[in-house]
């Protein structure tokens, strides 16, 4: 019985020295990917977050859309024209971002790509 046991902890102790030499390898592969992941993780968390707190934004464009109504101000019009044009003015530059990662390269003073 004694041998038997002998035997078991041998391979115990191979199995447990074999494990840790595969984790420490694992480790040094997955070294690389620790930053890309990390950023990942935090990407997820923020989306979270707003999903979470979906419910208060909500709320609070409510109450500001709530309290123009009740101010009325006179320029309300010029409000929504500028952030129109900030918005053309966001979709547009990521538009032609996108062309450009396309296109290969950022445009020269004409315009065209590199």
């Amino acid at each position: 019985m004694s041998a038997e046991r002998e035997g078991v902890r041998a391979r115990r102790a191979r199995l447990l020295e074999r494990a840790a030499s595969e984790r420490d390898g694992l480790a040094g592969l997955l070294g690389a990917w620790q930053k890309p992941l990390g950023a990942v993780d935090l990407g997820l968390a923020f989306v979270r977050g707003l999903k979470r707190s979906a419910p208060v934004i909500g709320m609070g464009i409510g109450v500001c859309m709530a309290a123009l109504a009740f101010i009325r101000p006179a320029n309300i019009s010029g409000w929504l024209e500028g952030g129109q044009a900030v918005w053309r003015l966001l979709t547009d530059r990521n538009r032609g971002a996108a062309r450009r990662s396309v296109r290969g390269g950022a445009p020269d003073a004409e315009g065209g790509a590199k």
